[in-house]
């Protein structure tokens, strides 16, 4: 196995990861929140990644890692650090990459979702770990974890996770995370999301 910082080459598997996490009962969440189709949303994230002024997000390339096994992409994921500028540059991406029509409807949607900012912010963050399903069950996820950690210079590192995704809770704190807070992201039943609540998992590591 191989790990790697991400290139250009890599957002498509990147993208369908993310949406594959984000999936709901019948779309997932950028879906739901843009009010696209699949393939509109993909255009939308791919301008997000292809952005070379898009730095320190979960919607940004430099912040991604990508496992390689014989070749292939195995799996990613993402570290974030979500002090000040994490929020500023989050925020400058969709007034520049949404149409008009398309970020009147995502802010009208996001303004109707509670508010965890206070609970997430100045906290170094691993996100959208993602495996493909040729590549399961041979460590990828835990090595792409781990070489996260190892960048990460705070005491604490943590992990968001959908309340309802028991298998990768259990995963999660087999790898040393401990529930820190369950945070409410949505309705009930959701409209957005896959959940109606958020984990936010934590371990400790200096």
């Amino acid at each position: 196995m191989m790990l790697r910082n991400a290139k250009k080459e890599d957002i498509p598997f990147i993208i369908d990861g993310i949406l594959e996490i984000e999936k709901t009962e019948n779309s997932n969440s950028y879906n739901n929140l843009f009010g696209t189709e699949s393939e509109e949303t993909k255009i939308i994230l791919s301008a997000f990644f292809n952005d070379e002024e898009n730095f320190d997000t979960e919607l940004s390339l430099n912040s991604f890692a990508v496992a390689e096994i014989d070749g292939e992409i195995a799996g990613c994921c993402s570290k974030i650090f979500t002090n000040q500028d994490y929020y500023r540059n989050k925020g400058e991406l969709f007034p520049i990459h949404l149409s008009s029509d398309v970020l009147k409807i995502f802010m009208n949607n996001a303004q109707t979702l509670p508010d965890s900012r206070a609970i997430s912010e100045n906290k170094s963050f691993v996100e959208y770990i993602f495996v493909s399903k040729f590549f399961r069950k041979k460590g990828v996820a835990e090595a792409l974890i781990q070489k996260s950690i190892e960048k990460i210079n705070s005491e604490k590192v943590y992990i968001n996770v959908f309340s309802t995704n028991d298998y990768a809770i259990e995963y999660y704190r087999k790898l040393g995370f401990e529930k820190f807070k369950e945070v409410k992201i949505d309705e009930n039943p959701p409209r957005f999301y896959p959940s109606a609540e958020k984990l936010i998992m934590v371990k400790k590591i200096n």
